[in-house]
């Protein structure tokens, strides 16, 4: 157990996964925290819930959550087993975020606007350690539109970037029709083969993006496809390979196998028709008909498609406007704290499993006692694991502390009390 901290009171933002789970080292650790979600906790996983995680349980908990849920008497998944996003709430995340130690420090249906420092501004002390002594001043919205400031020694944002996705449009900026039509679009993960199937089945849905997530849409409508024939797709992808994805040798995260090797068995499916190397042009919706008609682009020239539905996997980037007001230094390419997005783009590997873990000082803003983890921290890069989440957790409170050594989640380490 590291030090009583001098300065205590830490706030953090998101109450997802690795939320949850800074809040629990922070507790244990002996600081004051707080945690502020803007709907419920976990709200952004619980959007794909019916989803199975690509990695294993053994790589989405930590030993501090393992050891406080059995303390309690919660039975918890094997470190084998793959889970879906339900069951991993259900039997992990919930119980921990419920549980005595960490349930009255966690603000639900509280929305961050702002973040700033009191009593001075982003253009103050550029670049010094002085704004330290100033505390963060936290503007905050609730359910009722209510406002109020909340101060922290401590900021830590781990809001994730789910709830932000990226634009369907060519270039990355929105299709003509698309900001009017968002409303009438999917940007997420949704369970078209289960809960959604009604709205699905017989019709025909395009779908753009080339990575695993509109892998995984693409493989639930083959489900779809298999039980209602009228059932079809156009998958329209910015790379030209043959093949959708490209597998990685001797996967060892076998559900994400399984989903590339699915996939990319979809390209000679009679109802499904994949347009690559091309882009959405415009789109327009037809109220008359329930259809849009969307205009495209790919190497034959321009195409015009009329389908029933949309759904755009196109990727997800951090929301970065609540903390415009302090010093963070971020990539001009992939919008991540900029210490952080150099070390990943100095990485070969395109497997997140092989990427080495950065140092902790990448994780340092020039805004002192600011941070920055999980999702988000990784800004447009989508190799991001709950793993280096649990990672990044134990460095930002190396940094914190001063103590290098230091490492809740090593198994002769104190662990959280119930």
């Amino acid at each position: 157990m590291p030090h009583p901290p001098i300065k205590k009171s830490i706030l953090i933002i998101g109450a997802g996964p690795v939320g949850i789970e800074a809040a629990l080292y922070a507790k244990s650790a002996g600081y004051q925290v707080r945690i502020l979600e803007k709907g419920e906790v976990a709200h952004n996983l619980q959007q794909w819930q019916h989803v199975t995680f690509f990695s294993p349980f053994g790589m989405n908990h930590s030993p501090l959550g393992k050891k406080l849920l059995a303390k309690q008497g919660v039975p918890l998944p094997g470190d084998e087993e793959y889970l879906t996003g339900r069951a991993y709430l259900e039997r992990y995340l919930l119980p921990l975020a419920n549980s005595q130690f960490l349930k009255p420090h966690i603000i639900s249906g509280c929305e961050v606007i702002a973040v700033s420092r009191r009593g001075i501004l982003k253009n103050e002390h550029i670049g010094d350690g002085q704004r330290a002594n100033y505390p963060f001043r936290i503007l905050t919205r609730d359910r009722q539109g209510r406002e109020k400031i909340y101060e922290s020694d401590y900021l830590i944002d781990a809001s994730g970037s789910y709830g932000n996705p990226n634009w369907l449009g060519d270039g990355g900026i929105p299709a003509p029709g698309e900001l009017a039509n968002r409303h009438r679009i999917q940007y997420h993960l949704e369970d078209v083969a289960g809960e959604a199937k009604s709205k699905y089945a017989g019709k025909t849905t395009l779908v753009v993006g080339d990575g695993h997530t509109a892998a995984t849409t693409m493989v639930a409508l083959s489900r779809l496809m298999e039980r209602d024939p009228h059932t079809k797709a156009i998958w329209i992808t910015r790379s030209d390979r043959e093949t959708s994805l490209v597998p990685i040798p001797d996967d060892p995260l076998k559900e994400r196998e399984r989903i590339v090797r699915e996939a990319n068995r979809l390209a000679g499916h009679p109802n499904v028709r994949r347009i690559k190397n091309a882009a959405v042009n415009a789109l327009e919706y037809d109220e008359r008909s329930g259809k849009f008609r969307v205009e495209a682009s790919g190497p034959e020239g321009s195409l015009f498609l009329e389908v029933d539905h949309i759904i755009a996997n196109v990727g997800y980037s951090p929301d970065n406007n609540i903390y415009r007001e302090l010093q963070v230094h971020e990539c001009y390419a992939s919008r991540a704290p900029m210490k952080l997005a150099a070390a990943l783009l100095g990485q070969s590997s395109a497997d997140c499993l092989t990427q080495p873990a950065p140092d902790a000082q990448v994780l340092r803003n020039p805004e002192p006692d600011f941070y920055i983890i999980g999702m988000k921290s990784y800004g447009k890069n989508s190799n991001f694991l709950l793993k280096t989440g649990f990672e990044q957790i134990r460095d930002v409170f190396r940094l914190i502390s001063g103590d290098n050594a230091l490492d809740l989640n090593r198994p002769e380490a104190a662990g959280a009390e119930e």
